[in-house]
């Protein structure tokens, strides 16, 4: 497999993308474990072991998983004290994937508005359970940063919203009950 490397430094960070060419179909499921550790990692506040855990996942890839990834990636380093939205920046500006949930990460970048991304999944011609998994996802990450942003009501009603949509039992609903919790002790 042919590797590009990106290095940069996110909030002191040094984080480097291994941008991959598409993966084989037998990467699908290492892909997948290696995002479930991430976010093993990320619940128990291990977010050293997380980022390499998503890290390892982002090498093997397929395009279409890369922004997913991507925005985990920069949920992780921003908890770890680094900048997450740059880490995401420059993750997209080295890769031309223009999958889902790259409208997201525009939206965090500053690039697109929540209200506009929103309208645009429910206009899509997707099934009812794909805009509800994009909803989830949209909810979960806006709410996170701005929760992160001290912007505690809307992170709250974000959050809200996210654990509604998301699917029990996936990554991102387990995230979205963990932030939840944390939203509702935090004074």
């Amino acid at each position: 497999m042919h590797l590009a490397e990106l290095g940069l430094i996110a909030g002191g960070l040094l984080v480097t993308f291994l941008l991959a060419q598409p993966a084989a179909a037998e990467d699908a499921k290492a892909v997948a474990d290696l995002e479930q550790a991430a976010v093993n990692g990320l619940l128990a506040g291990e977010y050293g072991a997380a980022d390499e855990k998503i890290r390892a996942a982002i090498a093997i890839a397929d395009n279409d998983s890369f922004n997913r990834l991507a925005l985990l990636q920069g949920l992780i380093a921003q908890r770890m004290g680094g900048d997450g939205r740059s880490l995401m920046g420059a993750a997209i500006a080295a890769h031309e994937s223009n999958a889902w949930p790259r409208p997201v990460i525009a939206y965090l970048l500053g690039a697109r508005k929540l209200q506009d991304v929103a309208d645009e999944i429910r206009r899509s011609g997707n099934m009812f359970e794909v805009k509800r998994q994009q909803i989830c996802e949209l909810s979960f990450y806006a709410g996170t940063f701005a929760a992160a942003d001290d912007e505690r009501k809307f992170a709250q009603r974000l959050i809200d919203k996210a654990v509604q949509a998301c699917d029990p039992g996936t990554p991102l609903a387990t995230l979205a009950q963990a932030e939840d919790t944390a939203l509702k002790t935090q004074p």
